[in-house]
């Protein structure tokens, strides 16, 4: 196989994430005076947003906020506020189903969390991840978790603002792809001629004898064309795609973005590879002198019409064909 050409092109990667830009005043999204924090190993003994626990899908959950919303059901005042803070202007007017993801906080991540009543602790995620699944909110300017068990706003603590660059290695794989150009490949014409000849039973003794191998005849006449067709068949040309990286290990820093380089590979299959010439087929009917002399008369008579015709019109015909 022959590699056609080698494209570079860049992956934008986002890396960690992103701080609060919302408003300033609001407590939740801050951990100056945090302290130590409260252990906690199950949910839903006091939900904060009980309109919100036990969703199954986030369309659910955009489905009850818009719903509460509505409805001015208590607790939406303190939502709006939260959705305002990551960048929603009107609260959850302007919230659509696909800013809500599902997710899963890992065990051991501290962050504020709202309880019952609107009040508000730094915890500590303790126990089985299965217990901490929760749905993401992502604003223009920020985001915030609700607990899926009890609906309770939660903001991790993220120490990787605080880390430093590490090396990682780089694994990108993709799905090898065969593009098939069916009009792009060799051109082969191949014409298919028919003649007429009769069997010459008078002949000069001296004449030598047919060395035509096509004319299955050892004195024939001239062959007269007959008929002559042309075939155009295109040979399509397949080529195999594939993407890989030419770096195994990347530094990659939080809060950055990760500029990777991929190579995208377009190999020619061989599949259709070689050389395909035209082709001239030519078949040949014996009749008998007769015949062949009227077919004679009639195509010279057709050929007369064509001239006659392309002396009148200024274009060439092709009447008997």
């Amino acid at each position: 196989m022959k590699r056609l050409m080698l494209i570079s092109a860049s992956l934008m990667i986002t890396v960690g994430s992103f701080a609060q830009t919302g408003q300033v005043d609001n407590s939740f999204f801050k951990f100056d005076n945090a302290g130590s924090p409260k252990e906690v190993y199950t949910l839903g003994t006091a939900p904060e947003f009980p309109f919100l626990r036990h969703m199954s899908t986030s369309r659910q959950v955009y489905a009850a906020i818009k719903r509460n919303n509505e409805n001015n059901t208590p607790g939406m005042d303190q939502l709006n506020n939260l959705l305002m803070d990551i960048g929603f202007s009107n609260g959850a007017r302007d919230l659509s189903a696909s800013d809500i993801s599902a997710s899963y906080i890992t065990p051991g991540t501290e962050g504020n969390m709202g309880s019952k009543g609107y009040t508000m602790g730094y915890y500590k995620l303790e126990g089985d991840a299965s217990e901490f699944k929760a749905w993401k909110i992502t604003g223009n300017s920020g985001y915030v978790y609700l607990m899926a068990k009890c609906g309770n706003a939660f903001f991790p603590k993220i120490a990787a603002h605080n880390t430093a660059c590490v090396t990682a290695p780089v694994n990108l794989t993709g799905d090898m792809s065969q593009t098939t150009l069916t009009d792009s490949g060799q051109k082969i014409t191949t014409t298919d001629n028919i003649y007429v000849y009769y069997h010459r039973r008078r002949h000069k003794t001296h004449e030598a004898a047919n060395t035509n191998s096509d004319i299955p005849d050892a004195y024939p006449s001239a062959p007269l064309l007959l008929r002559s067709t042309n075939d155009i068949e295109v040979m399509p040309v397949a080529y195999n795609i594939s993407v890989s990286a030419p770096d195994s290990m990347v530094s990659v820093c939080p809060d950055s973005t990760l500029n990777l380089t991929a190579n995208i590979n377009i190999e020619k299959t061989s599949s259709y590879a070689g050389y395909y010439p035209n082709s001239n087929k030519k078949e040949y009917k014996e009749v008998s002198k007769r015949k062949y002399k009227r077919i004679a008369r009639n195509l010279r008579r057709e050929e007369r019409k064509e001239r006659k015709i392309a002396r009148l019109s200024g274009v060439k015909a092709n009447v008997y064909s």
